[in-house]
């Protein structure tokens, strides 16, 4: 028995007709204290705190590490109830998004620790026994990091504050963030190409939308709205509308690698050809797994990939899937639910095989072909080498880092933040520690 939450697989401010969901997770019963907490993570929500992890000015404007633990007051935690779950807390209770963020992340690793094959190690694991999810209402933005994953809010324009820690994708993406350093590493100094940091975005990406496809009504909904064609505008190839990097996080675009080639801005655009290509081999075994099922036809499967460069062709294929549906929807469930997980597998398998120091797109296609030679002998070998050669992957690389993205980039952010890094950093007078030690942010 595992401990039940409420969690919003779509934002309620993405849609105001979403409703949170009722999830089991990996937890046994009774085992999370107030926070929620366990022995892997915890929840605060702090009162007090003026600026995310990272490097801050100091008063007289110095840099600075700020780093967990956070020391000061917090917001009271939200507390299981008898039987040790956190589901009877409802969206307008305090404690509601501290468990809904706890859930979210313990929900992704159930997901990805599966594929994985095991619990992953923290990176962090030198200095903290435990992750601190931090919860910051007035930020604009979420992060993962060493030993905190923090998330703010999304600010409109109308004045309306739209809290991350409601955000499933949001969230999930930034355990994504967790699960490659705490498998694949950080880069050595010097090391690092410009595409290990779009390799973090997308795979990040993939860790939330094949979490997502495990809540079954986001399959429900998904085959409901397409019937099964894909590439037709979906919860899985677009991702929060809400999120930091809302208008550039698409796993259904058509960018490849020759538009950066000549050098980058954002390793959030960046990301976007090895999405995109991860997508189309998500979306390709999904169309084998109903051909090899009787569900479409082979020409069927041909006019799909004719109608992803081909407009008019569309209707074709819609009409196509529209009656393959009707005559069996519980197969194509099956099918979808084969290719997550041979996704998921995959992706899993690659990120154990690869390294981080010098990576580049080309060795993520490369690595995934060995794969599919020893999970299937090479069955999705030409599905695999398609779709990195259509994004040009391992065929051209990225240019120089150029200037313009750096307010959206994680190229000096939190993110990559080592412990020794603030022996890089200035020193700091005696007045100025006293003025910082006075402002609280360093409770």
């Amino acid at each position: 028995m595992g401990t039940r939450f409420r969690l919003f697989v779509q934002p309620p401010f993405e849609d105001a007709r979403a409703r949170p969901e009722i999830v089991e997770v990996s937890s046994p019963s009774g085992s999370l204290a107030a926070g929620p907490a366990d022995d892997r993570m915890f929840v605060v929500e702090p009162v007090g705190k003026i600026g995310p992890y990272g490097v801050n000015r100091g008063p007289l404007g110095t840099p600075f590490m700020y780093l967990p633990p956070w020391t000061g007051r917090i917001i009271e935690p939200a507390t299981p109830d008898a039987r040790g779950n956190f589901d009877y807390l409802r969206p307008s209770m305090p404690g509601f998004e501290a468990a809904h963020v706890f859930g979210c992340v313990r929900f992704t690793l159930d997901v990805w620790e599966r594929y994985l094959g095991q619990p992953i190690t923290w990176h962090f694991r030198d200095h903290y026994d435990r992750l601190e999810i931090s919860i910051l209402p007035q930020w604009d933005n979420a992060q993962y990091g060493y030993g905190f994953l923090e998330v703010g809010s999304q600010f409109e324009k109308d004045g309306s504050i739209l809290p991350f820690s409601l955000d499933f994708d949001v969230v999930a993406h930034e355990v994504g963030h967790a699960i490659i350093f705490s498998v694949l590493g950080v880069p050595d100094p010097g090391a690092e190409y410009p595409e290990y940091l779009g390799f973090q975005e997308a795979f990040s990406d993939c860790v939330s939308l094949i979490a997502a496809m495990h809540f079954p009504s986001v399959i429900d909904n998904v085959l409901e709205e397409t019937h099964g064609n894909l590439y037709r505008a979906n919860r899985l190839s677009r991702f929060s509308e809400f999120s930091p990097h809302r208008q550039i996080r698409s796993a259904n675009n058509k960018r490849t690698m020759d538009e950066f080639a000549h050098g980058w801005k954002d390793e959030h655009e960046l990301s976007q050809p090895l999405t995109g290509a991860i997508f189309d081999i998500l979306v390709d075994i999904f169309h084998e797994s109903l051909v090899a099922r009787g569900l479409i036809s082979r020409a069927v499967e041909d006019l799909a990939d004719i109608a992803e460069f081909d407009a008019s062709v569309e209707t074709s294929v819609q009409h196509a899937f529209d009656r393959a549906f009707d005559r069996n929807a519980d197969g194509f469930v099956e099918a979808l639910l084969e290719a997550r997980d041979i996704a998921g597998t995959y992706l899993a398998e690659t990120l154990w095989a690869l390294a981080p120091d010098f990576l580049d797109y080309g060795d993520v296609a490369e690595t995934m072909l060995a794969i599919d030679r020893h999970e299937s002998g090479g069955r999705l070998a030409r599905i695999i080498t398609r779709n990195f050669r259509q994004r040009a992957i391992g065929e051209l690389h990225a240019g120089a880092h150029l200037k313009g993205g750096e307010h959206r980039s994680h190229v000096h952010s939190a993110r990559i933040l080592l412990p020794i890094d603030h022996f890089d950093l200035p020193k700091m007078s005696y007045r100025e520690k006293v003025l910082l030690s006075r402002s609280g942010i360093g409770q």
